[in-house]
């Protein structure tokens, strides 16, 4: 979690969008519980979708072996700064592969071609970082992925600009 508190995206992020570690996924809740951040969780929704909750209280078991908040303030997507992402895999390129379910994806659709706010920020295990397959249109790649090794800017493909 070094690498993410010295980015300068995350030093200037009013609020924060994060998620609790399950099975081997880097864990940033400890970190930035300590840290006393304005942070806000998933809540996965029946609908498919991800609302993001600053917690009031203690955390409860969530769908899939996840912990979300009970209560607290909702914050809409598009109204964070920054937000640390899980993720299965990661390429040089900024595509993420998740757990298959699409909750990220759908959630920030509204980034798809534009660079507007939040700035999403994969955190993985350097060895998570490998060769994807190319991106569906509907894939939403993050602009950095930290591993305990450094920082990764994706670049955009030749001829993208």
């Amino acid at each position: 979690m070094s690498y993410v508190m010295e980015l300068d995206e995350f030093k200037a992020a009013g609020r924060i969008g994060a998620y609790v570690g399950m099975g081997g996924e880097i864990d940033p809740w400890p970190s930035l519980l300590a840290e006393e951040l304005c942070v806000a969780l998933p809540v996965v929704k029946p609908h498919g979708d991800l609302e993001f909750v600053i917690p009031e209280g203690p955390l409860q078991p969530g769908p899939f072996g996840t912990s979300q908040p009970n209560r607290g303030e909702r914050v809409p997507p598009e109204c964070l700064d920054a937000v640390l992402v899980p993720l299965v895999a990661a390429d040089r390129g900024g595509n993420r592969l998740g757990h298959g379910a699409g909750y990220y994806d759908r959630t920030f659709a509204f980034r798809l071609g534009q660079p507007t706010p939040p700035t999403l920020i994969g955190i993985a295990h350097s060895f998570q970082v490998v060769p994807l397959p190319d991106p569906r249109p509907w894939d939403v790649p993050l602009d950095i992925i930290v591993t305990e090794l450094g920082i990764l800017r994706p670049e955009p493909p030749i001829g993208e600009d």
